[in-house]
């Protein structure tokens, strides 16, 4: 039964027994085993192995059969039947005498060793003479014997028993398995002398080994590792006893090693299947090794005869081969005695079927040639020799031919001794040979490569020693001549780098004889070399040449000779060289050279700037693999070694390409270094960063920016040297925020070095700004670097963005500039004209920025930053906030461990400050003015810096009043309003930082944006704009100024391109009563004024629009009055100019806007004041025609209609009692009449005359009750006897007033020129005030709300959102009024009033003139797995031509998220710093009550940019809704305008109603006849037979006003509503 499989012998670990040999070999290869080191696998032979029966012991971990300790011996003396006692077991050995059981028996261990000895004496006798069977009893019984702790005398008699026992004929294949065990396992016994005589007795000199075949070569290869060892110890302990260097071996060993060697070539011949592939080359190492380090003759002798057994009994494995034939070729060298032996081994080796493969090793041998002088270097020559006898036997007797000539050897030994002019000449004959065809060919098939590489490398190295010793003399003697000459006084002075000035001089200087047509002066002696046309040009090339038809290794052995000379190589070899070491990867560790090769490649090809571009480019990717590949493998020295072989390169390189090549590089390494060692490789870049930067010489005085020198060429993109070091640090800034507290800290500290030093190029400054300008913190002020750049406006002011760049060309040309708009050539500069009135007048230029002022640079410069550019930050940011680096950390945290960091923003904000103030370059200064608001508008990032903000405040507010910020270059052919329109920006964005200020403070922010507003043209929009912020964040500063305000835009009004901001400034502001409070009448009439003159300025361009439209008949008007009806076809002035202001394109909206003033501003008005405005408005209102004619527009008379209506009640709003009247009031009658421009209807009870008045009048509608105070008639008075009263006086049926009468009571004309019209009760009369009622009193109009959460950006997504935030939520709540749609009855926009498809509820807000309904997606019914709830919802949404969106994804709003043709405007809303969901449900403020956020208009492509929120708003929380709301509903009416800008006009639902009422008028008061009609009952619906007259058509410009609200007021006289008109105005 086998054992376990863990006590299964094992094949030794071969690299243990092997490694030093390989080691050895290793160093007469120079370094390289082509046969590499066998892998640490057990053999195949020991795989096969089976687990022995008895004795066995388990293997140890490194492959060593270890002796198991004496319990285990004893378990297996049990296992095999050993006795524990003397008593003899049943199971005995057969075959012998009776004595021998109790011979047996006495071998018991308890009894005395010389007795047990005695006994195996006599059991071996009987062993000798009897056929005895079944030893395995008694070899158990005696096997103690050997164990460790056994006398000598004890261990002898063990062994002469085993030995008895192997001598047996007629073992059982178990019985030798057991016994062959029991001599492997001894490994330790120091008796290997009976071990090996056991073994060679049990195989018969190694002729039977079965039963355990596979153990045999374990046995072997772990007999040889211990037999060595002993003979080496014994003869090393011999020599120190005797003190002498070389003594004999002792015999004993000796003997022991050439019996061993004897019986493994036994074995080999006999038995040689038992050699498994790995066995034998194990075995041959291993004899290998054993050459190597014995010292004894004997032992190589002997490993003689065993190679030559293996090579004609066995085989030689492929990869010990070589390195078997160099230890035969060094013993053949060394060893005299043993030469003929050798050659004998060697001859059978050569003759057998790996002969020519042995050649083949041979010459790989000789080409690796030696690399030190030691006992390696005999190998080397041995194969030379050998190599050499078998060319003499020139294939004869069976020898291989060796394909090699003779000629480089000798051509090698001719330069053995250095000497020039020999080196020469053998350089010129191998030239001549390369030159020849068939001498290449030959050469291919047979030359010696090995000698031919080493003669070129040899002389070349000479010639380079040669150079390099007369250019270090020349140097020595300039740099002592230089010094001398400074010492006399001549003026000189020595700066710089002089050694390597002299090193090029003295290099010039060498081998005069050897200048061609190339002068080194000018290339520098590296390139000359290069270049030249010697002998050593012309065989690398030629070498270069023929490499396609070298095999590997004469390719390798070439491509190692050019990195030896890559300095002299020329471009196209060193190309090739360079591919030929990646490929084969001999840059990497595994080549033992490689970091010698890179070097060489570095100094050959990196160093030399005279090298293309593309090959030094090529080196460094080549390096970075390499240096990937280290970092990954090696440790330590090696890493920073090959990292500085790149690094280093940085200071000195010139050229950008390889520099950014270089400092690419050295971002990777910084990236990857720990924060220790991160400062080495800043230190490194830094030190290039501040190589002195070319002198520059200011332009113009201080006032002017000085213009930043072009520093490339237009086709390069990477800027100066320093940008590339700049853009570095900005992407390892990108890199190391999220991180690395430590990293971010130093490179914060260098960006705002870079940006604030005029010793840095301005691309680099610039570069370090780009990335600062980006920082922004989320709501918990970690820092985020923003993916994308904002202030595309403030660019555009300053004519950075493709549409208005400049085009530079044709300034060259000397044509005049524009900007990239062909079709508006002359009116953007127009717009930048300064007001003569502006008390600033100096600031002013010439129209045309053609003809620049004296100082002016004329040239134009090329910008060096655009917006957005074509590539924002070198590296995309992580959309994650850092969680190490932070904006700002609240007192309380300190102090901070080394993994946070505090950025001190603030340092960053003074910086800024500084730079704004004395800043000398324009493209800096203009990157900062552009840049800063919106960076600013983030609160999160600088909350800690509120001394900082006050003093941005307060500089920029000195400037602009002062007018003492910088003008740019006159070549940019920008106004210094132009500036200031950047600093109103970056005040407005200011304005959000109000509750740190003072109350001073807030009053000069508002003083400023009024200095703006007058001061320049171009100003004057922003400042605007700015006003509205204010009104809502500093109401009271606003307030105090209100009345200079007003002041100030009065006197503007002649500017038509501010005309919308003014207006709807006026509009906004009308809807905020406490800002007006104080104002008196004449401020108020200030108001009204700034309408009346942009009503008559429209009326103007109509009528100028006309005038053209009628000299140029068939052209189609561009123009869109949408004053009247009779102005609809007016034409443009001017066709050519199709890129228009708003204000321009579009009068209809600035029309719009002046009666919205003139209504909200009115309304405004106390009860008390309004009266006496009315005829003063009305006097304004009416104006001539280009006829001579006064009159009124229709927008002009629902205005006089509200006026009257609101004139002495804010009461306006009644409803309709459908009961009014009981029955005892007797039969209701019904009768309308048209009165003016009113329509009456009064239904009667015609018993009581209870009546219900309903006046429609085109501003509203009321309802009146009215009940006659009906008394009995006097006594006295004469009762009715006639007429259906009296008949019928007491039936139901009576009528006693009917509708006419109470009419009457109200009205009662005193002359027949306007009469009321009464109007039939038929069908049409019904439908025509059905159709009257169904137009709204009041404008409405629908805005969408949309909620983007967290991350979203598709469409789908977004309207699947069935609810938001906190702070979404409590916006919809301020935004307006929480309405039940079912049931509904106002205008809802579309949504559903009748079975909540759209919702149940919506929130509205409405004031007394417009409605604004909100489609809210969140509040819309949403079911993920209903495809309809996509569709129901877009289908609202995406016919709004105004939808606010609540941008909680944290990425900028993209147009094109939700695809209509009907979207104009989106008005985002977006927090000023990102959170995401977790962070706002922690936050202490979830609502956002106490945030910020930013408000942006973005309107649709085309659509013109007038919204004051055009650029980024920054509004609290508290006035967010109120501030959208009055911007969403400006959009509204400018949308309506623009949507029907190519024909019709937009028309209110005030016109529209006033339009009903006309028609009524010519329907039914055209007929001559008026007749009376009688009223209507429910018994009669027949219409009367005529109606009154109409007005006559002289009368046609007369407006009458006759209203019930003039009888129902308090004695208020007809004439005190009409006084200062000369007429009545009827409505």
């Amino acid at each position: 039964m086998p054992p376990p499989t863990g006590h299964v012998p094992r094949t030794p670990d071969r690299r243990t027994s092997s490694s030093a040999l390989f080691g050895a070999f290793r160093s007469l290869t120079s370094g390289r085993l082509k046969s590499p080191t066998p892998p640490d696998m057990p053999s195949l032979g020991s795989d096969r192995r089976p687990a022995s029966v008895a004795g066995a012991r388990a293997a140890s971990a490194d492959g060593h059969v270890q002796q198991s300790p004496p319990d285990i011996v004893a378990d297996d003396e049990k296992a095999l039947g050993g006795p524990p006692d003397i008593v003899v077991d049943d199971e005995k050995a057969l075959g012998g005498p009776p004595e021998l059981g109790v011979l047996v028996a006495q071998l018991h261990g308890s009894l005395p060793l010389s007795d047990r000895a005695l006994a195996v004496r006599k059991i071996c006798c009987i062993l000798e003479e009897y056929p005895v069977r079944n030893v395995l009893p008694l070899w158990a019984a005696g096997s103690h014997l050997l164990a460790n702790e056994q006398a000598a005398e004890g261990v002898e008699a063990g062994y002469m028993l085993l030995k008895s026992c192997a001598a047996l004929s007629d073992l059982t294949p178990v019985e030798r398995n057991v016994l062959f065990n029991a001599i492997a396992l001894r490994e330790g016994d120091k008796n290997f002398d009976l071990r090996l005589q056991a073994v060679s007795i049990l195989t018969n000199g190694g002729r039977n080994v079965e039963a355990f075949e596979t153990s045999v070569a374990s046995f072997i290869l772990n007999s040889l590792d211990s037999c060595f060892k002993e003979s080496r110890n014994a003869y090393n302990a011999s020599r120190k006893a005797q003190g002498k260097k070389s003594v004999e071996q002792p015999a004993k060993e000796a003997e022991n090693m050439s019996r061993l060697f004897q019986y493994v070539i036994d074995i080999s011949r006999f038995n040689s299947k038992i050699f498994s592939e790995d066995d034998l080359e194990l075995l041959l190492n291993k004899v290998m090794g054993i050459c190597q380090e014995t010292t004894q003759p004997s032992d190589i002798e002997c490993a003689i005869k065993l190679f030559d057994t293996i090579i004609t009994y066995v085989h030689v494995p492929k990869n010990a081969l070589k390195a078997c034939l160099e230890v035969l070729c060094a013993i053949h060298r060394q060893l005299a005695d043993l030469q003929e032996q050798t050659w004998n081994t060697l001859s059978n080796l050569f003759k057998s079927h790996i002969g020519q493969a042995a050649v083949s090793s041979l010459l790989k041998t000789l080409l690796d040639g030696p690399i030190r002088k030691s006992r390696q270097y005999s190998v080397y020559r041995g194969v030379i020799q050998v190599l050499q006898l078998l060319l003499l036997e020139d294939g004869r007797n069976g020898l291989p031919i060796v394909p090699i000539s003779l000629l480089f050897p000798a051509l090698k030994s001719s330069i053995k001794t250095e000497h020039k002019t020999q080196e020469s000449f053998v350089m010129g004959l191998i030239a001549a040979i390369l030159a020849e065809e068939k001498l290449r060919d030959l050469l291919l098939s047979e030359a010696d490569w090995s000698d031919l590489i080493y003669i070129i490398r040899t002389c070349a190295e000479r010639e380079d020693d040669r150079e390099t010793a007369i250019a270090a003399k020349t140097a020595a003697e300039k740099a002592v001549s230089k010094k001398t000459a400074s010492a006399a006084g001549n003026g000189s002075h020595v700066t710089g780098n002089v050694g390597a000035l002299s090193n090029k001089a003295a290099s010039e200087d060498v081998e005069p004889e050897s200048v061609s047509n190339f002068d080194s002066s000018t290339i520098g002696p590296t390139a000359y070399r290069r270049l030249s046309d010697d002998n050593f040009s012309q065989i690398l090339c030629s070498l270069d040449g023929i490499s396609t038809g070298m095999d590997l290794i004469q390719k390798s052995a070439v491509m190692e000779l050019f990195m030896h000379v890559t300095k002299r190589l020329n471009d196209s070899t060193t190309e090739n060289m360079i591919r030929f070491y990646t490929e084969q990867g001999y840059f990497h560790p595994s080549n033992s050279h490689w970091l010698e090769a890179c070097r060489r490649l570095v100094e050959g090809v990196l160093k030399d700037a005279t090298r293309p571009q593309s090959l030094r480019i090529s080196t460094v990717k080549v390096l970075r693999e390499t240096y990937n590949t280290v970092d990954g493998l090696c440790v330590g020295d090696d890493v920073l070694q090959c990292a500085a072989l790149l690094l280093d390169n940085i200071k000195a390189e010139e050229d950008v390409t390889v520099l950014n090549a270089l400092v690419d590089f050295a971002v990777d390494v910084a990236d990857r270094a720990p924060d220790a060692n991160f400062p080495d490789t800043i230190d490194l870049l830094k030190t290039r960063l501040e190589a002195p930067r070319a002198s520059f010489h200011s332009l113009g005085t201080a006032s002017h920016l000085r213009a930043s020198q072009p520093l490339t060429k237009p086709g390069q993109p990477l800027g100066s040297a320093c940008n590339v070091i700049a853009t570095a640090f900005v992407r390892l800034f990108t890199r190391s925020v999220t991180k690395s507290a430590r990293k971010t800290l130093l490179l914060y500290n260098i960006l705002r070095y870079i940006a604030g030093s005029d010793l840095c190029e301005s691309d680099a400054r610039l570069t370090a700004l780009k990335l600062l300008f980006r920082l922004r913190a989320d709501s918990n002020h970690s820092l985020i670097v923003s993916a994308s750049s904002e202030g595309e406006t403030i660019a555009t002011v300053l004519c950075r963005t493709a549409e208005t760049a400049v085009v530079y060309d044709k300034l060259d040309n000397g044509t005049p500039a524009d900007p990239a708009r062909p079709e508006d050539q002359n009116s953007w500069r127009e717009q930048r004209k300064v007001s003569g009135s502006s008390p600033h007048s100096s600031l002013s230029r010439h129209t045309s920025r053609h003809n620049n002022a004296t100082g002016r640079v004329s040239k134009p410069i090329p910008p060096l930053w655009m917006y957005p550019g074509p590539k924002g930050l070198p590296e995309d940011p992580s959309t994650q906030s850092s969680r190490v680096v932070f904006a700002h950390i609240d007192d309380e945290e300190y102090p901070l461990s080394d993994d946070l960091l505090d950025l001190q923003v603030t340092l960053w904000l003074e910086l800024v400050i500084s730079l704004l103030q004395k800043a000398s370059d324009w493209e800096i200064y203009s990157y900062i003015l552009v840049h800063l608001g919106p960076q600013l508008s983030n609160q999160a990032l600088v909350r800690s810096c509120v001394p900082q903000l006050k003093m941005l405040r307060s500089v920029a507010c000195e400037q602009i009043r002062g007018s003492t910020f910088h003008e740019p270059p006159g070549y940019t052919l920008l106004k210094k309003a132009d500036v200031a329109v950047c600093l109103f920006h970056i005040l407005t964005v200011l304005i959000s930082y109000h509750d740190e200020y003072e109350k001073s403070e807030e009053d000069e922010l508002v003083k400023t944006f009024l200095h703006g507003i007058g001061s320049w043209d171009r100003t004057a929009k922003w400042c605007i704009h700015a006003l509205t912020v204010c009104c809502h964040e500093i109401p009271r500063s606003v307030s105090k100024s209100l009345d200079n305000i007003i002041q100030k835009m009065s006197q503007i009004i002649t500017k038509p391109t501010t005309a919308i901001h003014i207006l709807e400034f006026l509009t906004s502001m009308a809807r905020m009563p406490d800002l007006y409070k104080n104002f008196r009448e004449d401020e108020f009439k200030m108001v009204f004024g700034v309408s009346f003159r942009y009503l008559q300025h429209v009326r103007d361009q109509r009528e100028r629009a006309a005038a053209a439209s009628a000299s140029q008949p068939g052209h189609r008007s561009l123009w869109q009055s949408g004053v009247s009806r009779d102005f609809a076809t007016a034409s443009d002035q001017n066709s050519s100019m199709k890129a228009k202001a708003a204000a321009d394109d579009l009068p209809q909206y600035v029309y719009s806007l002046a009666y919205h003033v003139i209504t909200f501003w009115f309304m405004g008005l106390k009860m008390e004041d309004r009266p006496r405005q009315i005829p003063w408005i009305t006097k304004n209102l009416i104006y001539t025609d280009s006829k001579g004619h006064q009159v009124m527009e229709e927008q002009g008379q629902v205005i006089v209609d509200m006026m009257n209506m609101v004139a002495y009640s804010d009461r306006d709003e009644t409803i309709r009692d459908p009961n009014f009247a009981k029955e005892t009031d007797g039969e209701v009658w019904k009768k309308t009449w048209i009165v003016g421009h009113s329509l009456m209807t009064i239904e009667t009870g015609a018993r009581t005359g209870v009546s219900l008045i309903t006046s429609r009048r085109p501003c509203g509608t009321r309802y009146l009750y009215h009940r006659p105070l009906l008394a009995p008639p006097p006594r006295h008075q004469v009762p009715l006897t006639t007429g259906l009263a009296a008949e019928a006086f007491k039936t139901s049926s009576y009528i006693g007033i009917l509708p006419d009468d109470i009419f009457q009571t109200y009205y009662a004309p005193l002359n027949l020129v306007d009469p009321p019209i009464p109007l039939p009760d038929d069908d049409m009369t019904r439908r025509a005030i059905e159709a009257f009622d169904r137009n709204a009193t009041v404008d409405g109009h629908k805005v969408g709300v949309i909620y983007i959460g967290e991350g979203q950006m598709e469409e789908r997504e977004i309207l699947m959102n069935d609810i938001g935030s906190a702070a979404y939520t409590s916006f919809l709540n301020d935004l307006g009024t929480l309405v039940r749609l079912k049931g509904a009855k106002f205008n809802t926009g579309g949504l559903d009033t009748r079975n909540d498809d759209d919702g149940e509820f919506t929130f509205c807000w409405r004031d007394r003139c417009i409605e604004l309904v909100f489609h809210i997606t969140t509040m819309m019914p949403t079911n993920p797995e209903d495809n309809m709830t996509y569709a129901n919802k877009k289908r609202h949404i995406g016919n709004d031509f105004v939808n606010i969106i609540f941008n909680d994804s944290g990425f900028p709003y993209n147009f094109d998220t939700f695809p209509t043709a009907f979207n104009y405007v989106y008005i985002v809303i977006t927090p000023e710093s990102r959170a995401s969901f977790v962070d706002r449900r922690l936050d202490t403020d979830p609502d956002g009550k106490k945030r910020y956020y930013k408000v942006q208009v973005i309107p649709k492509p085309g659509f013109p940019d007038i919204s004051p929120a055009a650029e980024s708003k920054i509004i609290s929380r508290a006035h967010l809704a109120a501030y959208c709301r009055l911007i969403a509903i400006n959009a509204c009416v400018f949308s309506q305008v623009w949507s029907i800008r190519e024909g019709g006009e937009s028309v209110s639902s005030w016109r529209n109603r006033l339009r009903e009422l006309e028609r009524l008028r010519t329907r039914y008061g055209a007929r001559d006849a008026p007749t009376a009609s009688s009223p209507s009952s429910p018994h009669n619906t027949t219409p009367g037979a005529s109606l009154s007259s109409p007005p006559s058509k002289s009368d046609a410009l007369t407006f009458k006003r006759t209203s019930v609200a003039t009888f129902i007021s308090e004695g208020t006289s007809r004439s005190s509503i009409t006084g200062g008109s000369q007429q009545d105005i009827a409505l």
